[in-house]
């Protein structure tokens, strides 16, 4: 124990501060401090550690060499199993998904996951009955059995009568058809009834467990060859050694967040985001037009702009939402040969959405508001080379949807809507004539480039086109959930088609 007066104390640490500061290194020490119960004047230090001194470029090496001369000991990194890539096509599998849910409520987060799970593996084309407690009247779009037992549940109990019951529902209901049984959230304390019926039931089949809380506490596995899943890699080991199994038990799927569900998309809007695959793209806009003014909306200019912003490596998706289609073929034809000119291609990089007419989708006459106003909330640019303005409402829409606005500076009254530095100007008419066509492709180069660099600074959404693109349902099913599906089947599937 040392006593040191504190202007001492205060002095050594400026010292030492600029002597770090000169020689390019930095100070790791650990100490207490305690006032002096004789002199509060004096403090007590003790030093856990010696003072050492490393260089700034060995900050992590160092600090972990301090860290284990503290006797700290770090939780390993997870060791992730991620089974490997189906690359070729699988036959559909029957799936049976259980839970405990006695009301499917909205604002219960793991009973809407249960349903958007129904969903996902309908459209990956597997056939899926739901097993929910008994006299649920809940629907949920697949075949569901109300065989679940209900009874009253306590922590950490096992109700014998309820165990044989339910032991003798999975029994009776999961016959040989069936490939695989998911369940949800059966960690939970007062669900080890159902563990236990799970465990003694011997039904053989491939069982999927859920866990879409957190495990903090010691726990009791299902059975020797269960799977279990979990929503995230780093907590993986902590929740295998809670649940008593190994890693390589412990499976991964993140949460999906399907937008056309979460937003509520129209169904073309929904449709248009597929066709377009617009969650791959990194540059997406819609252009809300009627067909007969193209030409005053400069079309070609938006389509300029998009075929350099490709030419420099960004996928891009362009949505031209245009009315009265039906009268202007043969105009979308030239425009559509315009781009191809330019390298994009119609139905990847851009669209006319009268061009995606069906039986199903009206939109050969127009798309609604409803439709335009979720597309620009899903865009992030907005290049409006306009020559005809007045007070423009597709500017103020796009500004709602967040879009980064590239605006026509020959036209100044679209600046009236617009704030200083909010936005990107460019001319794309000359101040002289409506008609000049002097820019260079560099110009054009230099202004793509101006684009990208904003919409790279822009954090928030690049997060969110991230979690678009690897949480749709699409995304997570091809690359999260086939591989756990087919994990262990392969041999099975195999056997069925050489016994056909």
């Amino acid at each position: 124990m040392n006593n040191v007066s504190k202007e001492k104390v205060i002095s050594d640490a400026r010292e030492n501060f600029e002597r770090t500061i000169k020689s390019d290194a930095f100070l790791i020490t650990t100490h207490t401090r305690t006032k002096n119960e004789k002199d509060e004047r004096v403090y007590d230090m003790k030093h856990d550690v010696v003072r050492v001194e490393y260089p700034n470029s060995d900050i992590i090496s160092s600090f972990n060499s301090t860290v284990k001369q503290l006797g700290v000991i770090l939780e390993p990194a997870p060791v992730v199993v991620i089974p490997p890539e189906i690359k070729e096509k699988r036959r559909p599998l029957k799936i049976g998904i259980m839970s405990h849910f006695n009301r499917f409520a909205s604002s219960y987060s793991p009973a809407q996951a249960f349903k958007r799970q129904i969903t996902m593996l309908q459209d990956a084309g597997h056939e899926v009955v739901a097993f929910v407690m008994q006299g649920s009247t809940v629907e949920l779009g697949c075949e569901t059995r109300d065989v679940v037992v209900k009874f009253k549940r306590i922590k950490n109990v096992v109700s014998d009568g309820a165990k044989t019951e339910m032991a003798d529902v999975l029994r009776r209901e999961i016959d040989s058809s069936f490939d695989i049984m998911i369940t949800h959230d059966l960690f939970l304390d007062d669900c080890i009834t159902y563990r236990k019926a799970i465990e003694e039931c011997g039904v053989a089949v491939k069982w999927l467990h859920f866990a879409r809380s957190g495990l903090s506490h010691q726990l009791d596995k299902f059975g020797e060859d269960a799977r279990y899943v979990y929503l995230n890699y780093a907590d993986t080991a902590h929740f295998a050694r809670n649940l008593g199994v190994e890693q390589k038990d412990v499976r991964t799927i993140f949460n999906d967040k399907e937008p056309s569900i979460f937003f509520n998309w129209d169904k073309i809007t929904t449709m248009i985001a597929s066709k377009m695959k617009l969650w791959d793209k990194d540059v997406v806009q819609v252009y809300p037009i009627c067909t007969s003014r193209m030409s005053a909306k400069q079309i070609k200019e938006v389509l300029r702009v998009f075929s350099t912003l490709k030419r420099l490596g960004k996928s891009v998706g362009l949505v031209i939402a245009n009315s009265n289609g039906r009268r202007r073929v043969e105009q979308i034809n030239e425009e559509i040969q315009f781009a191809k000119e330019l390298g994009l291609v119609h139905g990847e990089d851009f669209v006319f959405t009268s061009l995606l007419a069906t039986d199903e989708f009206d939109t050969l006459s127009e798309v609604s508001q409803s439709v335009v106003s979720e597309l620009f909330q899903i865009s992030n640019l907005f290049v409006f080379p306009t020559c005809a303005e007045v007070g423009s409402n597709i500017l103020l829409e796009a500004s709602l949807g967040k879009n980064l606005l590239v605006l026509n500076a020959d036209l100044p009254n679209l600046f009236d809507f617009t704030k200083d530095g909010n936005t990107l100007s460019f001319p794309f008419t000359s101040g002289k004539s409506l008609h000049y066509h002097g820019k260079t492709q560099e110009v054009y180069e230099k202004l793509a480039k101006e684009i990208i660099g904003q919409l790279n600074s822009n954090k928030a959404d690049k997060q969110f086109r991230h979690v678009w693109r690897n949480h749709n349902f699409k995304s997570i099913y091809k690359n999260m959930y086939e591989p756990v599906l087919y994990e262990g089947l392969v041999d099975t599937i195999i056997k069925e088609k050489d016994e056909k």
